[in-house]
């Protein structure tokens, strides 16, 4: 669940001098965890004193609801300190307010109510820790991020001379390592949602965009993938209304250009997905998570399958570094496919693993390691990455050991999922990998 913090503000009011208050809780740059803010509510605390002869009530207003706070809290502190003078017994002792509510907006505000009228004291929000570009008729997509994704979308932020020349010098290594090795190889890249799905977007989509200065880039002979047009024509929507990555279909067509492509056969050949069944579920993703409250919209989960159920290694490390081991003697293709991919990669493990009979997958965000390469002996070989991530080049020789390692530091290494019988061929490479944790 996401963690969000408060931003308030108070509010002068004319009427203000005809009474005394103070917010104890929530404070400003106060962070609330998700769970306890949508099960518990938000703790307002703090005192009231009216020192008019007016009946004048204390509330919190959010949206149409109006919550009294209610004054039953004795608070001897602010009347010995405010008043100076002795609480024993004093008719205004009980001035404090201590109450969970549960919030239904994002914005709330403390005011009192005089003779009928809404006196604001106070303005307050909760926010997430990243901000949220909402888009037409519900879509969400990134802002503010570190990749700068609306600068890249509408070509302020560019494919700099450093990363051209670094992208030249991978595609040319990956190219020459295919034809060297002569083993199949493709690079797929996730297009953005709004590259896709543009009429939803708040922003045009620039020529100078660095996705597609890269693709001026690529050689001929290399297998690349960048299905925008693809997922935009599918039957069913390819990309998740409320997240960043792409549905199951999405993921699905993806998965089959990617086989196409490594076993030169056409699509329609591996189509064979035919019976599986979904099921629709409302979800946040990684984008209505960050709003409160968080915002869902439904969406279709694959429940007939689960790639899950063919997992023989695991090694539960969270994002790079993390490598998961699949086998699945009933798939349509003998062979062993070793993806370097990024979170795009992982929704399509429901259906490559119905592809290949052994999947070997390293998050890296494309970047090789050829000490696992050599380990694992793949038959073909899968880069992926997300067009977002194509500022920075991807790396040739990396170190797979290095991410580990740097996560090993910070302690948060979970012991590794091993089957109990591994297939005989995997065993090597598996301990290999688990030699990598140790």
């Amino acid at each position: 669940m996401a963690v969000y913090s408060i931003s308030i503000q108070r509010v002068s009011a004319d009427d203000e001098r005809q009474f005394r208050w103070h917010l104890d809780f929530p404070v400003q740059g106060q962070t609330i965890d998700g769970s306890l803010l949508i099960h518990e509510g938000l703790l307002f605390q703090g005192w009231f004193l009216n020192e008019s002869d007016s009946a004048i009530s204390l509330v919190v207003l959010n949206g149409s609801d109006v919550i009294p706070l209610n004054l039953s809290r004795a608070r001897p502190d602010v009347i010995s300190k405010i008043l100076e003078e002795s609480p024993e017994d004093h008719p205004k002792l009980y001035c404090g307010f201590s109450q969970q509510i549960e919030l239904k907006h994002s914005s709330f505000s403390i005011g009192v109510i005089k003779e009928g009228r809404f006196i604001q004291v106070l303005t307050g929000a909760i926010e997430g820790r990243f901000q949220i570009l909402k888009g037409k008729n519900g879509w969400l997509f990134l802002d503010n991020d570190t990749n700068k994704s609306i600068e890249q979308h509408t070509g302020k932020f560019g494919l700099s001379r450093t990363a051209k020349a670094e992208w030249k010098e991978y595609l040319g290594s990956l190219t020459n390592y295919s034809l060297s090795k002569k083993m199949p190889v493709c690079l797929l890249v996730a297009p953005s949602k709004e590259m896709v799905y543009q009429q939803y977007y708040p922003y045009e989509f620039s020529k100078k965009a660095p996705i597609n200065k890269l693709v001026e880039l690529i050689p001929d002979a290399l297998n690349f993938i960048l299905p925008i047009q693809e997922l935009r024509d599918l039957d069913r929507r390819s990309f998740r209304v409320c997240d960043t990555h792409w549905t199951v279909h999405g993921a699905r067509l993806a998965s089959q250009l990617v086989s196409s492509k490594l076993s030169h056969r056409d699509v329609s050949q591996l189509d064979i997905f035919h019976t599986d069944k979904y099921q629709k579920k409302r979800s946040s993703g990684d984008l209505g998570s960050k709003l409160f409250p968080p915002h869902l919209h439904h969406e279709d989960r694959l429940i007939s399958f689960s790639y899950r159920d063919k997992v023989v290694y695991d090694n539960n490390i969270n994002n790079f570094g993390r490598i998961i081991c699949m086998f699945n003697q009933d798939a349509l293709l003998n062979e062993k496919l070793l993806i370097f991919g990024s979170s795009s990669s992982y929704t399509m493990f429901d259906y490559l693993t119905r592809l290949y009979t052994s999947i070997v997958f390293v998050h890296t965000a494309g970047n090789l390691d050829h000490k696992v390469i050599e380990a694992v002996r793949p038959d073909c070989l899968c880069l992926q990455t997300n067009a977002r991530f194509v500022v920075k080049a991807p790396k040739f020789e990396d170190s797979t050991l290095a991410y580990i390692r740097a996560k090993k530091k910070m302690g948060k290494l979970k012991p590794p999922t091993i089957a109990v019988t591994p297939p005989e061929h995997s065993v090597s490479y598996i301990e290999f990998f688990n030699e990598m944790i140790r």
